[in-house]
């Protein structure tokens, strides 16, 4: 169960700390919500299509978003999110972002194209779940 907001005395009267913590438990619960809904939620047909079939892809992301509702609820979050959940996650699965990366930010690092193959599945898939998690602490 959530702890409810900490008021550290003996650090002054900043309760900035005690947010901090309660933001933390409120990500880890989101981000477990995540996994659940994203991967074992998750159709395998649906997981190869979705990138190239919008309909999967908005049907996943519907799925997505209705699964994060009664955590919204039970965490007193706005369930408005759940339509940002919706429109992001349906953006991200269409691998547009991770394209993007790959083409414009990792060469740009890398100083080198990235040849036919690169980088490899495993990669890219780290890559979209860092996208989704980073679009999670919106709403911690």
């Amino acid at each position: 169960m959530l702890a409810g907001p900490i008021t550290l005395r003996s650090r002054g009267s900043n309760p900035a700390p005690a947010i901090i913590i309660m933001n933390a438990e409120i990500f880890i619960i989101l981000v477990l919500t995540h996994f659940v809904s994203d991967w074992m939620m998750q159709p395998t047909a649906w997981g190869s299509t979705k990138i190239k079939n919008w309909k999967t892809r908005f049907l996943h992301s519907i799925q997505y978003s209705i699964i994060f509702l009664p955590v919204f609820y039970f965490l007193s979050i706005s369930l408005y999110w759940g339509f940002y959940l919706f429109i992001t996650h349906f953006i991200i699965d269409s691998y547009i972002p991770v394209t993007f990366w790959n083409k414009h930010i990792r060469n740009a690092i890398n100083k080198r194209k990235i040849k036919k193959g690169e980088p490899p599945v495993f990669i890219t898939i780290v890559e979209d779940q860092i996208i989704h998690i980073l679009l999670l602490i919106p709403l911690a």
